[in-house]
């Protein structure tokens, strides 16, 4: 193994650790819980994987929140997605 897959590796790690906590934010504010919450979390987190980068989290959590009324503009869940990943990625370097 090269040093250069051990960071797709944690790339991917982040990524999916930030999809699922996006969507368990995104989850929180359409009112979910427990395992509804869960579930959805990994819904978004399967999404992903339609296009290359976040843009297809982004536009199912728009379209999620728009069916339920949630009143929270698309350049404001981007910018809640780069929060969490930063986060996530600060996490994974400590404990590297």
């Amino acid at each position: 193994m090269s040093f250069d897959d051990i960071e797709v590796h944690t790339d991917g790690q982040v990524v999916a650790r930030r999809n699922m906590r996006l969507g368990l934010w995104a989850g929180m504010r359409l009112g979910l819980r427990g395992e509804k919450l869960e579930d959805y979390a990994r819904d978004v987190m399967d999404t992903d994987y339609i296009v290359p980068g976040p843009a297809d989290v982004i536009a199912k959590i728009r379209s999620d929140f728009d069916k339920h009324g949630v009143d929270f503009p698309s350049d404001l869940i981007g910018l809640e997605l780069q929060r969490i990943e930063r986060q996530v990625r600060s996490e994974l370097l400590a404990t590297d």
